[in-house]
C-alpha cells in the first residue's frame, strides 16, 4: 500500500530530478560536441528532405575538364571570357554572374574586349572577397576598367562551422564605403528585387539601412537552404562554340569552374565524395532566394519550454522502466523527437534544437539509474548492519570498521562463508544419492531438486515446475499415475522407475510444508532380469544340440560297449564337449566384459588359423548335414582383438550356416584384409530372404520366416556375433543374391600377408 508521505517523496523525488536534468541540458547546449550534434543532425534533414516541386531556374557554365582539354589550361585570355559572356547574353540570360576574380589587368586588348562584353549585354555581377596576407586583410576587387554602369560586384565570403562545413552565408559585408550584398544576393535583387527584399526582411535585413558606411556592426549568417536535386549545366565549350545557347535564355547565368583542378570547393551537408564547387554554392543561395525557400532556426523560448515539459516527463517514464525495456525507449523517444524536428522542417522550414532534448533523453536513464542506486545502497547499508550485528552474535567474530567500503566487504564474506558451508552440506547430501529427488512448497511448485532429476525429467533452472506438471508425465503400467499419493513403479522415457512421494514438514524455506518426489531407478534389476533371460536362452538353445549328441552316445557306449557303432562314439563325445565348452566360454566372456570384470584383449589373432579350429570342430557337423566346409584362398590377415571371443563369433557364423543351409551345398569362408579392416566372410546356399528381413537378422530373438520353417531357434546366435563385433569396434551386415547368402563381420586389422592355396 502506497501512503501519502511515500507518494509526496516520489513526487519530490522526480521534480529534483527533472530540474537538475534540466539544468544539466541547458548547460550542455553551449559544449561544441552538442553544438556539433545538432549541426548534424540539421544536415540529415536537407539530406533526407523531398526535392522542391519544381526544377531551378538557375543554369551554371561551368569551366570543366573538357573546356580545358580544348581551349588550355586557366587563365585563358580575357578575349576568350569576353566571348563566352557575349554567348550567354545573346542567348537571353536574364542576369550573368562571373564567379572568377578578375583583379589583375591583362593584355589592353583582352581587358578591352572582356569590357565591351560586359556593356553590351544584361547586367553582371562580377565577384569580389577579402584575401589575407601578411600586412592584414584586403579586398581583392575587379579592376576599375570593368565597374560599368552595367556591371555590379558582389562578396564571396563562405563563412564554415566548427567542422569545417558550408551551412550558412554572409548577406552582406562591410567595407568602408557601406555594405557590399553577398555575390547571389546581388544577382537575386537584379532578377527579383522585390522578393529579394522579403527574403532578406524575413532574416531581419533591412535592406535601405546598409547603403552607408558602417564603423560597428554584427554579422549576420543565414541558412542556405540546400536542394538535393542538381543544377542544369553548360560546357563552356559547348557556349564559346556556339552550342545549346536555347537552354540559357530567360534563365540567370552563373559563370565558374567545374573542374577540380581550379575550383574553389568546400564541404556541404549534400557534399558527396567530392566537396561541392564555390559557384554551386552560390547557386544554390541564389536559388533559395528565387524560389522562397527559408531555413529558420526554432526561437529559443520553444527550446525552452521543450525541455520544461520533456525533462518530467523523461523523468517519470524512465523511473517506471529499467533493463532492457529502458534500453528500447531511450531509442524510440529518440525516433520520435528525429521524426517530430524533421516532419517540422519539412513542413515548416524550422530547424529544431533537438540536440538538448537528446541529451535528456540519454541522461534521464541515467540519473534515474543512479538515484535508484543511492537509495538501494543506502537500504543495503542499513541491512549490512544488521546482518554484522547478527553474524557477530553468531560466531563471536570481531567487530568490523564501521565506515566505509571495506566493512561491507568483509560483512558479506562472513555471511557466504556461512551460508557456503550451509549449501555445500544440503548439495552433498542431496546430490550424493543415485535417485531423483524433488522438493515442492506447500502449493505445489518446485523449489528443489539435484541434478539427476533435473536430467531426468528435463526440468530447467528458473522455469516454475507444479507437482501435479511432473505426474502428468509418468506412467504406471499403462495408465497415468494418481495424482494423490505416489509409491508404485512408473516409466520414465522408456525406463522403470520405482515412484514415492512423502508429506514435507513446515520448514524456513516452505512454511505451509510441502512434498518431497523421489524416484529410484529399477534400471539394474531389469538389466539382471534380462540377462538371465539371455543365459536361459542361451542354455536352452545353443547348449541342447551339443548335450543330445553327448548323451546319445553316452547311453550307446551304457548299452552296447562291444558294439561296432561305438567305436567313433569317444571322439563324437569329446568333439561335441569341445564344441560345447567353445560356446560357454565365448558367452561367459561377452558377460564379464559387459559387467566390467573382464577386460578387451587386444592380441594379434590369425584369422586363418581361427577359421581352421573352427572347421576341426564343426566338420563332423557338417558332414552329418552334407556339407563342405572351405576356406578360400586370400590373404593370410592379422587382426586385433580378443581370439576366444573371435573364435566363437566364428563358430557361431559357421554353425549358423550349417544348421539353415542347403544340404549337400558347399560353406565358404574368406579372410581378407582393406584399408586396415579385417573382413570375414561366411556364404552358403539357403532359402532366400527378403531385402527387408536382412537387416533385423543380426536383432536378438528375431527369426526370418523361412529360419522358422528350417529348424527351430531362439534367434540368438548372429546377435551374439554383433555383440563381438562391436566388443571390437566392428560391425556385421547380411546379403543376398539369389540363394546365396553371406554374412560378414568387420574388424580392425594388424597386417596383410600375401599367401596361396586353399583349406578344405
Amino acid at each position: 500500500m502506497i501512503t501519502s508521505g511515500s507518494r509526496r517523496s516520489v513526487w519530490s523525488s522526480t521534480a529534483g530530478l527533472s530540474l537538475l536534468l534540466f539544468i544539466l541540458i541547458m548547460a550542455a547546449s553551449s559544449i561544441p560536441f552538442i553544438t556539433e550534434l545538432q549541426s548534424r543532425i540539421n544536415d540529415t534533414y536537407i539530406r533526407l528532405a523531398p526535392r522542391p516541386y519544381s526544377p531551378s531556374s538557375v543554369v551554371l557554365v561551368l569551366v570543366d575538364d573538357d573546356s580545358l582539354r580544348q581551349y588550355g589550361r586557366w587563365p585563358w585570355s580575357r578575349t576568350l571570357l569576353a566571348q563566352l559572356v557575349h554567348n550567354a547574353g545573346s542567348a537571353g540570360a536574364s542576369v550573368i554572374g562571373v564567379d572568377v576574380l578578375l583583379t589583375e589587368p591583362q593584355s589592353p586588348e583582352a581587358d578591352l574586349a572582356l569590357r565591351k562584353a560586359l556593356q553590351e549585354g544584361p547586367h553582371v555581377v562580377l565577384v569580389d572577397k577579402v584575401g589575407t596576407y601578411p600586412e592584414g586583410p584586403r579586398w581583392l576587387e575587379p579592376i576599375p576598367e570593368f565597374r560599368t554602369a552595367n556591371v555590379s560586384v558582389g562578396q564571396v565570403a563562405a563563412p564554415l562551422d566548427r567542422d569545417g562545413v558550408c551551412r550558412r552565408f554572409l548577406p552582406f559585408e562591410l567595407t568602408a564605403d557601406g555594405s557590399r550584398w553577398a555575390f547571389a544576393v546581388e544577382e537575386a535583387r537584379w532578377i527579383a528585387p522585390q522578393r529579394t527584399t522579403s527574403f532578406l526582411n524575413a532574416y531581419g535585413i533591412d535592406e535601405p539601412k546598409h547603403t552607408g558606411a558602417f564603423t560597428i556592426a554584427s554579422p549576420v549568417l543565414i541558412p542556405i537552404a540546400y536542394r538535393r536535386d542538381r543544377f542544369h549545366t553548360v560546357s563552356a565549350a559547348r557556349v564559346l562554340q556556339g552550342h545549346d545557347l536555347e537552354q540559357l535564355a530567360g534563365h540567370p547565368v552563373l559563370i565558374g569552374f567545374g573542374s577540380t583542378e581550379i575550383s574553389d570547393r568546400l564541404m556541404t551537408p549534400i557534399s558527396g565524395e567530392l566537396p561541392t564547387a564555390g559557384v554551386e554554392i552560390n547557386a544554390q543561395i541564389l536559388d533559395s532566394i528565387l524560389s522562397a525557400r527559408e531555413v529558420r532556426e526554432a526561437p529559443s523560448w520553444l527550446t525552452l519550454v521543450l525541455g520544461l515539459v520533456s525533462c518530467p516527463l523523461l523523468i517519470a517514464l524512465f523511473r517506471r522502466l529499467h533493463s532492457w525495456p529502458s534500453v528500447t525507449l531511450v531509442f524510440l523517444i529518440g525516433m520520435v523527437v528525429y521524426g517530430v524536428a524533421f516532419l517540422t522542417f519539412v513542413l515548416g522550414s524550422y530547424l529544431m534544437q533537438v540536440g538538448s532534448i537528446l541529451t535528456a533523453v540519454i541522461l534521464a536513464p541515467l540519473m534515474t539509474s543512479s538515484a535508484d542506486f543511492l537509495v538501494v545502497e543506502r537500504s543495503l547499508t542499513l541491512q549490512l548492519r544488521e546482518l554484522q550485528r547478527w553474524l557477530f552474535s553468531l560466531n563471536r567474530r570481531s567487530g568490523a570498521q564501521t565506515s566505509g567500503l571495506s566493512w561491507k566487504l568483509k560483512t558479506l564474506e562472513h555471511l557466504q562463508a556461512e551460508l557456503g558451508a550451509l549449501y555445500e552440506l544440503h548439495q552433498a547430501l542431496l546430490e550424493s544419492t543415485q535417485d531423483a529427488v524433488a522438493i515442492f512448497d506447500g502449493e505445489d511448485q518446485l523449489i528443489l531438486r539435484n541434478q539427476h532429476f533435473a536430467a531426468l525429467l528435463e526440468t530447467p533452472p528458473g522455469r516454475p515446475v507444479q507437482l501435479v506438471e511432473i505426474l502428468s508425465r509418468l506412467t504406471a503400467s499403462g495408465e497415468a499415475v494418481d495424482h494423490g499419493n505416489l509409491d508404485e513403479e512408473v516409466l520414465i522415457r522408456g525406463s522403470l522407475y520405482a515412484g514415492r512421494t512423502a508429506a514435507l514438514p513446515p520448514t524456513t524455506m516452505s512454511p505451509r510444508g510441502g512434498t518431497i518426489l523421489t524416484l529410484t531407478s529399477l534400471q539394474t534389476r531389469q538389466e539382471r532380469d534380462r540377462a538371465r533371460a539371455e543365459a536361459l536362452g542361451f542354455l536352452t538353445h545353443e547348449l541342447r544340440t551339443p548335450l543330445a549328441s553327448i548323451q546319445q552316445f553316452a547311453e550307446l557306449l551304457m548299452r552296447y560297449p562291444d558294439s561296432p557303432s561305438c567305436i567313433g562314439a569317444p571322439e563324437t563325445i569329446f568333439r561335441e564337449s569341445k564344441r560345447l565348452l567353445a560356446l560357454i566360454s565365448s558367452y561367459l566372456d561377452v558377460l564379464r566384459l559387459d559387467a566390467g570384470a573382464r577386460p578387451l584383449r587386444t592380441d594379434d589373432v590369425d584369422m586363418e588359423a581361427v577359421v581352421t579350429d573352427v572347421f576341426d570342430i564343426l566338420r563332423p557337423l557338417a558332414a552329418a548335414a552334407e556339407m563342405k566346409l572351405r576356406l578360400v584362398a586370400g590373404m593370410a590377415v592379422t587382426a586385433i582383438g580378443d581370439g576366444p571371443l573371435l573364435t566363437g563369433a566364428v563358430l557361431n557364423l559357421v554353425s549358423n550356416a550349417i544348421k539353415y543351409g542347403t544340404p549337400g551345398s558347399e560353406i565358404h569362408v574368406c579372410c581378407e584384409a582393406a584399408e586396415q579392416v579385417v573382413v570375414l566372410r561366411v556364404s552358403n546356399e539357403a532359402l532366400t530372404i527378403s531385402e527387408d528381413d536382412l537387416p533385423r537378422l543380426f536383432e536378438a530373438h528375431y527369426r526370418s520366416p523361412s529360419a522358422e520353417a528350417t529348424a527351430p531357434g531362439w534367434g540368438l546366435g548372429l546377435a551374439f556375433v554383433k555383440r563381438i563385433a562391436e566388443k571390437h569396434g566392428g560391425s556385421v551386415c547380411a546379403t543376398s543374391q539369389g540363394s546365396r547368402i553371406a554374412f560378414e563381420m568387420y574388424l580392425p586389422a594388424r597386417a596383410v600377408i600375401p599367401v596361396a592355396g586353399e583349406l578344405a
